[in-house]
């Protein structure tokens, strides 16, 4: 029975040693993400992704400048609706359709941060460029003007160089 015992014991061992090799090998490397690891080729098997360049931003480890070429700066927006009840993401959809044909020359963005669905409108410099058209849009929007407000949100924006001109 302890020979048995002492066989297991000395086959998982040298099992361990055989792996031990390769999983020393998979530390020395550092990937930026979990898809630079798993489209490396030594992982056993060829993987290809096709992801946004924001998705390949959000993985990214912290500290990787994965942008940059790009600087945040504060933005001001008009959050139109925000609600998590079962018919929200159509009615944010559907309002911002009906803002893009009243003001054609203002973005809106529908997004989902859980559990809201937002619509959020307009890419201001300032507080004050943001509450000067907020009644103008409350006039259109009367129905919704209570929970009508300004945020304050950053974006990346690319920097030009244009130090050779």
């Amino acid at each position: 029975m302890c020979r048995k015992y002492i066989k297991i014991v000395v086959v998982l061992f040298l099992s361990w040693l055989c792996v031990q090799p390769e999983a020393m090998s998979q530390v020395a490397v550092v990937d930026t993400s979990i898809v630079q690891y798993l489209e490396r080729s030594n992982t056993g098997g060829v993987i290809q992704i096709e992801q946004p360049a924001e998705l390949s931003r959000r993985v990214a480890r912290e500290g990787d400048d994965v942008e940059q070429n790009m600087v945040k700066v504060p933005i001001y927006r008009i959050q139109l609706f925000s609600s998590n009840n079962p018919s929200a993401k159509a009615q944010a959809e559907s309002l911002a359709k009906e803002v893009e044909m009243i003001f054609p020359e203002m973005p809106a963005m529908v997004s989902y941060v859980s559990p809201f669905w937002r619509l959020r409108v307009g890419e201001f410099r300032t507080y004050d460029e943001a509450n000067a058209i907020l009644p103008v849009i409350q006039k259109k929007f009367s129905d919704i003007q209570r929970g009508m407000l300004i945020i304050r949100e950053r974006v990346s924006v690319p920097v030009h160089d244009y130090s050779n001109d």
